[in-house]
This record gives C-alpha cells, sequence and structure tokens, in this order.
C-alpha cells in the first residue's frame, strides 16, 4: 500500500463562450498531461535555472582554483573573485577580462549570472569560504592596491624597467612586469599576464631580434666591448 502523500488540489470555474469550451477542454487536458511529465514551460525553465546554477558553481569552484594557483591569470581570476566579494574595495575593472583567455571568461560569465541572483554571497558557497577569499586576497597584495592610478597614453612609447620574476615553476604561463612612469613622481608597476602559447612567441620574436641585429655585425645600441651572446 502507497503511503506517498495526495496532492493538494483546487477547484477552478469560469464562463466561457460555449463554441470555445470544447477547446479549453482539450488544452486543459494537454496542460495537466504536461506539468505530469514535467514538461510545462514554467517546468522546463526551472530545470535550466537549476542546470545553469550547477554549472555556475563549478566555474566558481574553478576560477577559485585559479586563483590560489600560480598561473599567469591567477591574479586577475583573484581580483574578479575580490571584487565579487566586496567591490567597494576591491573594485575589478571591466577592461581586466581581456587579460583572460577565452574560458576563463566564459568562466566569469557564469560566476557573474550566479551572482546576479544574489542568493547568496559568493564565499559561503564554501566551508571556510570567507578564509580562502582572505587568504587570497592577502596573497595578491589586492588591499595594499591604490584606488585607480590612470594608466599611461596609448600608441605612446614609454621608458620602462623590467622585472624579472621566476616564481612558478612547471607553468609556461608568464606575467611580464614593468615599471612604467605615470607622472612626475610616480612609477606604476604593470602586470601583462601572457598565455603559455603568447609567451612562446614572445620569446621567439626576442631572439629572432637579438639574432638579426648580430647578423648585421656589432648591433647600433651594443657596448664597444660587448661580445655576441654564446645562446645566439
Amino acid at each position: 500500500m502507497s503511503n506517498s502523500p495526495t496532492p493538494s488540489s483546487r477547484s477552478i470555474a469560469f464562463t466561457i463562450p460555449t463554441h470555445l469550451a470544447e477547446a479549453l477542454q482539450e488544452t486543459v487536458h494537454d496542460f495537466l498531461a504536461k506539468a505530469a511529465g514535467g514538461t510545462t514551460p514554467a517546468q522546463r525553465a526551472a530545470e535550466i535555472r537549476a542546470q545553469d546554477r550547477d554549472a555556475s558553481l563549478d566555474s566558481l569552484a574553478y576560477l577559485l582554483d585559479v586563483a590560489e594557483g600560480s598561473s599567469g591569470q591567477a591574479r586577475v581570476a583573484a581580483q574578479f573573485l575580490a571584487g565579487l566579494y566586496n567591490g567597494d574595495d576591491f573594485p575589478f575593472s571591466l577592461t581586466d577580462f581581456r587579460r583572460l583567455d577565452e574560458d576563463l571568461l566564459e568562466h566569469c560569465m557564469q560566476v557573474l549570472r550566479l551572482d546576479g541572483r544574489h542568493a547568496t554571497e559568493v564565499h559561503r558557497y564554501f566551508p571556510n569560504g570567507e578564509a580562502r577569499w582572505l587568504a587570497m586576497i592577502r596573497r595578491w597584495g589586492l588591499a595594499d592596491e591604490p584606488a585607480h592610478t590612470p594608466l599611461p597614453d596609448d600608441d605612446v612609447v614609454h621608458s620602462c624597467q623590467y622585472e624579472n620574476k621566476l616564481d612558478a615553476p612547471g607553468y609556461r604561463d608568464v606575467t611580464l612586469v614593468v615599471k612604467v612612469p605615470v607622472g612626475v613622481d610616480e612609477i606604476r608597476s604593470i602586470s601583462l599576464a601572457l598565455s603559455a602559447a603568447d609567451s612562446e612567441r614572445l620569446a621567439a620574436d626576442l631572439v629572432s631580434v637579438h639574432r638579426l641585429a648580430w647578423t648585421r655585425g656589432k648591433p647600433l645600441d651594443a657596448d664597444e666591448n660587448e661580445p655576441r651572446p654564446a645562446w645566439l
């Protein structure tokens, strides 16, 4: 004997023209059949929203793993997640999305849809989520960043100083860090995240520039006693 609860019901009565009665009856029967099978538009919409929420949570978990890692795009992912955590203290510039590979950008879009529903704050989806977010923020020094400093003008060549950071063994993604003057007494550090493919192209292009310069004799910008590099 089944112990399943009997669904509650409601009686609905309304008056329609006689010539529409048969059509209405067919429509009601069709609706009840679809509702029993879970195929009404509202039911399908709810299922799609549930699937989208699951995908968004997967994307959120993936981005957090990236932000806690050492890839070339980890810092951008951390800035994005910090912005969702507290947009006033950690504003995220939408132009930074251009620094992400296409797959990470899609994960960010999924998370934005999740956060747009505002069911809960992003860090609350994880055990000890707030501790993980604060550790991520400390790790990348996001709390120490100035509010906003204008970048140098576009299409202008600026002198800069290269900073060598080789602290992610095993990864081919790189972050090119340069110091650029943006005012009379102000120097700003700019990080350029490069994917594995772009870093390979950059390395090949740099070698080609040096090789071409030395094939024509001593480069014009070489010191008087500068020898030809052994790696060429």
